[in-house]
C-alpha cells in the first residue's frame, strides 16, 4: 500500500504498512520496492540510523537528514540534546542499492537492531523502522495493551491553510 497527497502543487510520497524480508548470509536485504519508489522518484537517498527511540533501525531520506541537522542547529551547541543528536549522525550510513534493490546493513545496526536473517519493515510517514521479527512483536503487542487499556488515540486533524 502506498500513498501520495499533494501540498503546494509538490508530490511527496510517504514510508506506509508493513513487510517482511529476509537478509542472506552477506547482511543484504531487499528494501521494499514502494519504499525505494519513493526515494527515485524525489531524487533521494537512502539513510539508516539507529533509532533514538527502540531498539530497531531507521530509515529515511537524506533531505530528512538535513532537515535533523538544520533542526540540530537550532538547538544550543552543548546540550545534551545537540549531543545525542550529533551521535545519531555519526553512526548513520549512506545506503546504496544494488541492481536487485538490496542494501548491505552495515554489522552495527545488525548488532544494535538484533537482526539475524529476517526483518520487519514498518513505515511511518517521513521515515520507517526495521525491526527483528521478535522486537516488533514485542512493539506490536504492547501498542495493542496500549490501545485495549486507553482507548485509540485523540487525534485533532487541522486544515492547513494553502
Amino acid at each position: 500500500m502506498f500513498f501520495y497527497f499533494t501540498r503546494k502543487g509538490l508530490t511527496n510520497q510517504m514510508f506506509l504498512s508493513t513487510s517482511h524480508n529476509k537478509i542472506d548470509s552477506k547482511s543484504r536485504i531487499s528494501i521494499p520496492a514502494a519504499y525505494r519508489l519513493k526515494l527515485e522518484k524525489n531524487n533521494e537517498q537512502l539513510i539508516l540510523f539507529k533509532s533514538l527511540q527502540f531498539k530497531c533501525i531507521e530509515g529515511t531520506s537524506d533531505n530528512r537528514m538535513k532537515s535533523y541537522m538544520n533542526a540540530i542547529d537550532e538547538l544550543d551547541a552543548l546540550s545534551d540534546e545537540a549531543f545525542v543528536l550529533r551521535m545519531m549522525m555519526a553512526d548513520s550510513f549512506e545506503m546504496k542499492f544494488d541492481a536487485s534493490g538490496r542494501v548491505i546493513i552495515p554489522e552495527m545496526l545488525m548488532d544494535f537492531s538484533g537482526l539475524k536473517d529476517k526483518a520487519v519493515f514498518m513505515g511511518i510517514g517521513e521515515s520507517f523502522y526495521i525491526w527483528s521479527p521478535e522486537e516488533y512483536k514485542n512493539q506490536y503487542q504492547k501498542s495493542q495493551k496500549i490501545l485495549k487499556e486507553k482507548g485509540p488515540p485523540k487525534l485533532i486533524l487541522k486544515k492547513k491553510n494553502d
